[in-house]
């Protein structure tokens, strides 16, 4: 349980969890409306601090309202057993690319992995008596955005966000980004 809460702390009021059937792994999907600003909405993974990856992990992920939920979060409950299945981590500036794209409504295909920025620095870790847990933020990037942090680095990338005050990550049909 304080996991959920240190979730609703920083983040906000869960709205709902989603309705995943096939699920291989106890790892739900919450759904934050109008969460971090009013059409956007916010996933998170919860029971992923059950299995250890290299890290105790819980997922963050941010895009717009209008896209399919139902897809978003199967993507991210598959993501997730993926994830377990293979019992390799993620840290800050990695980035993960598929052969397919992450839901129908875009043709992003790869995840980039960093601090949860839209929310209070408090969220990145919570320590508990036995573990503490990480929640990296996951922005989905383009394939051709994905070479380019991997060729230059994950610091240029975000250099280019912060100086470019880059403010649609959460769009996932934005127009590609080169630095």
């Amino acid at each position: 349980m304080k996991v959920v809460e240190h979730l609703e702390k920083y983040i906000g009021e869960i709205s709902r969890g989603a309705d995943i059937d096939d699920r291989k792994y106890n790892v739900t999907i919450a759904l934050y409306n109008n969460i971090p600003f009013e059409d956007i909405r916010t996933y998170s993974t919860l029971g992923m601090n059950q299995y250890f990856i290299e890290y105790y992990y819980e997922f963050i992920f941010v895009c717009m309202a209008k896209y399919n939920e139902d897809e978003i979060a199967s993507f991210l409950t598959s993501f997730a057993e993926y994830l377990i299945d293979g019992g390799k981590g993620v840290q800050r500036g990695d980035i993960l690319s598929f052969d397919f794209s992450m839901t129908s409504e875009t043709k992003m295909n790869s995840l980039y992995f960093t601090l949860p920025f839209y929310f209070d620095d408090e969220l990145q870790e919570l320590q508990m008596e036995d573990k503490g847990i990480v929640f990296p933020l996951i922005v989905p990037v383009y394939q051709e955005e994905a070479e380019l942090i991997n060729e230059k680095g994950w610091n240029a990338f975000e250099d280019f966000l912060e100086e470019n005050e880059i403010n649609n990550l959460w769009d996932l049909k934005r127009d590609k980004y080169t630095w």
